[in-house]
């Protein structure tokens, strides 16, 4: 008789713990949602971007991430890092991204000066490119954007080109695919003009670092063609 009621009070524990678990989910969720309701994502943003540039750029987590020639300025757990993300790439918000582009800017710089004195030239900035179909439906692409941004801000110390690097063929959505779906989404899917990138190192730039399945297609593309070293620069991971 002990026993049975032994198992049946560690039965109702582990079922009332998993009620809680589910009430902490919704009420998080309710609260988000009326957080939202009071303080729209648009206003959130304008909230961020009264802050100046260095202050805003201290007050949002750096990226974690620490790899050879990928460079990520933010965390994308962080929620207000994926607001960002969100606002530039669907919203195309032109104020945050000019401020993003700023911090892009600051790491394209100090890329540029070490590759310039150790390899003799400066590298090319290009954005990752879209489809046809993909530019068409959003109406922009979010990393051309910021490469005009960028540009506006470096003159002639930056050079860029907007149609070096050029998506071939549609692709799914990488969103919701594995890793190695997302590998198999892109391959082949890009192709790079060897025109102005021979022995060239070049920077492209994107706005989310997930399984870098897109940055090696892209390097791919455009090593073949005949650049020296590629590199990515990113928003978030």
């Amino acid at each position: 008789f002990l026993k049975i009621s032994e198992r049946k009070l560690i039965l109702y524990y582990y079922i009332i713990m998993e009620i809680m678990k589910t009430f902490k989910k919704w009420v998080k969720r309710l609260i988000a949602t009326i957080q939202n309701l009071l303080a729209p994502e648009d206003a959130k943003i304008q909230k961020l971007l009264d802050f100046p540039a260095g202050i805003m750029r201290d007050l949002l987590p750096k990226s974690p991430v620490y790899m050879k020639d990928v460079f990520v300025l933010f965390d994308y757990q962080n929620k207000i890092v994926r607001l960002i993300v969100k606002s530039i790439k669907y919203k195309n918000n032109a104020n945050l991204r000019k401020r993003i582009a700023v911090y892009l800017y600051e790491e394209i710089i100090d890329m540029s000066s070490d590759i310039a004195l150790f390899e003799g030239a400066p590298p090319l900035l290009v954005p990752m490119p879209m489809s046809k179909k993909e530019k068409r439906k959003r109406g922009f692409n979010q990393c051309e954007e910021l490469v005009r941004e960028i540009k506006k801000l470096g003159g002639d110390n930056i050079e860029v080109s907007y149609d070096t690097l050029k998506k071939i063929r549609e692709t799914e959505r990488q969103t919701k695919l594995s890793r190695e779906e997302r590998i198999l989404n892109v391959m082949n899917s890009m192709e790079a003009e060897s025109k102005i990138i021979k022995n060239k190192t070049i920077i492209v730039l994107d706005d989310v670092y997930t399984t870098g399945a897109s940055l090696s297609e892209a390097r791919r593309a455009l090593l073949s063609a005949g650049a020296k070293r590629v590199i990515g620069i990113f928003i978030a991971h």
